[in-house]
């Protein structure tokens, strides 16, 4: 019950989105109650390949926002750098100006403090430097310490000039500096804002994903109900479809000389039901049930080639000389003749449940003819005469041509 190539396309996943709808499907139960139409089959096919169409949408818009916000990310780093340049720079400039304040107040406290001591000495202090001189070189050193108070206090009104500029100076730099600094939080802020959408708009996008994915596994879950009651009704009856009289096309060779599987046996039209083991998929063969141990046998002269996979559980493929091959699935055990060139007839294993067949042995049949199906090819019950994807053909009438 099982195919042996998994091409049928799964779900795309996203990040955490991916993880979610992954999640969601792993609860899917394995079967339905009675079997599904053709209609409902394709409709719930057509409906899970438009939801995967949906969320590559979502995830092609969450990468190409994913890709702004790096980038805006990135650009909010840079401006926090030189934010922090320019508060560096501010908090240099306010401690020159406090310097240069502080020197300017005490050059204006020492300028008025002479001019204080002038005022109270008078006009008439400096005449009498001169005459109270008691000798020329007594006058000379009076003169030139007269000389070395006036350029003193020329030196500190120049000092306190300067400082002044250099106030006004720093100032203005201060003042264009915080200005800056007010630009560049806005620009960050901004930024912020746009990062603080993108997330929004991924949380959006992520959450419609979501929420689409529960409504299609309510009808996943619906099916599989389905699925499983008919599953448990079939293996009571030993079949798992209707099995019409399906005879081959006019002038149609049938290729398989030998049935699979010996007698006793049942088999029914099941190409094409849905399956969602591993994943949603369609059965891409029809299900030989008989019990363990019976054998299985190369339906034509070939190459016979065994593998396993968890699906399948033990397998064989048989090649045949233009390249088409049948593929048989669940095998207990292989045969001696399980690899290498077979004949006709020649056992290759024996019917089994391995794989995810536990419980009901059969032998899940593939023919995979070479250049697909044969003119005019009976659909099965399902309505599939291929399975999208892959090269499997519906097997039923030549089944019935060599089996019954």
């Amino acid at each position: 019950m099982t195919r042996s190539d998994r091409t049928f396309p799964v779900g795309p996943r996203l990040l955490a989105l991916g993880a979610a709808i992954a999640a969601l499907l792993l609860l899917v139960p394995g079967a339905g109650a009675s079997a599904p139409s053709k209609s409902d089959v394709q409709s719930a096919h057509q409906a899970y390949l438009n939801e995967q169409a949906q969320i590559s949408q979502y995830r092609a818009q969450i990468e190409s926002i994913q890709v702004d916000l790096n980038a805006a990310v990135e650009k909010l780093d840079r401006l926090q750098a030189q934010l922090e340049e320019i508060q560096a720079q501010i908090a240099e400039t306010k401690a020159r100006i406090a310097d240069a304040q502080a020197r300017y107040e005490r050059i204006r406290a020492q300028l008025e403090d002479r001019a204080a001591q002038a005022f109270i000495a008078g006009p008439a202090s400096d005449l009498e430097i001169f005459l109270g001189a008691t000798s020329m070189d007594d006058l000379s050193d009076r003169m030139e310490f007269v000389d070395a108070v006036t350029r003193s206090d020329a030196a500190l009104a120049q000092q306190a000039s300067n400082l002044k500029v250099v106030l006004e100076i720093e100032e203005q730099s201060l003042e264009q500096l915080e200005q800056k600094q007010q630009d560049q939080v806005n620009e960050q802020t901004a930024l912020r804002d746009q990062i603080l959408q993108n997330l929004s708009t991924i949380s959006h996008l992520r959450d419609s994903a979501v929420s689409a994915a529960q409504q299609f596994l309510q009808k996943y879950k619906d099916l599989s109900k389905q699925r499983k009651d008919y599953l448990e009704q079939q293996a009571q009856s030993s079949v798992s479809a209707p099995a019409p009289d399906v005879q081959l096309p006019p002038g149609f060779e049938n290729p398989l000389k030998v049935c699979p599987v010996d007698a006793p046996r049942a088999f029914s039209d099941g190409f094409g039901a849905p399956r969602y083991t591993g994943d949603f998929h369609l059965h891409a063969g029809d299900d030989i049930l008989s019990n363990y141990g019976t054998p299985i046998r190369a339906p034509f002269d070939g190459m016979a080639k065994p593998t396993y996979n968890t699906l399948g559980g033990n397998s064989e493929y048989v090649y045949a000389a233009d390249g088409s091959y049948v593929y048989n699935a669940h095998l207990d055990h292989y045969a001696a003749k399980s690899t290498g060139p077979v004949k006709a007839g020649d056992v290759i294993g024996y019917v089994g449940d391995t794989g995810d067949a536990k419980g009901t042995p059969h032998d899940h049949f593939e023919w995979h003819p070479i250049g697909g199906p044969p003119a005019n090819w009976p659909a099965s019950f399902y309505g599939y005469v291929t399975i999208p994807g892959t090269s499997a053909v519906n097997p039923y009438p030549v089944l019935n041509d060599i089996c019954n």
